[in-house]
């Protein structure tokens, strides 16, 4: 993925990246110069137990959200899924919250 993100970006080619990616990512290290928007959606840790349990237990076996629960609630608390240190526009999204399509797709486009 990582190389596939270089050569967009040097290409002046639009992407969008989309993943729980931490800091030490390898997919944003060295990129060519680009405009950047980082979305970042959270939600308190207790909001994200609580919707990974209610998730329909019969989704495909790859989606194993009740077993991983606890790991990815301790992970969100130690502050593993923080922004990335990408420089450009960071767009905060509350994720406890319905979201307005129409509001982010217009704070995207004026970055």
């Amino acid at each position: 993925m990582a190389t596939v993100v270089r050569e967009l970006v040097a290409h002046d080619v639009s992407l969008i990246c989309e993943a729980n990616f931490v800091a030490e990512s390898v997919v944003f290290r060295d990129l060519p110069p680009a405009r950047i928007a980082q979305v970042h959606v959270s939600a308190p840790p207790e909001v994200l137990r609580a919707r990974l349990l209610d998730r329909d237990p019969h989704r495909h076996p790859v989606h194993y959200d009740a077993e991983a629960a606890d790991e990815i609630v301790a992970l969100a608390t130690a502050g593993k899924w923080e922004p990335l240190p990408l420089g450009g526009e960071l767009i905060r999204v509350d994720g406890t919250r319905p979201l307005d399509l129409d509001e982010l797709t217009n704070l995207v486009r004026r970055v």
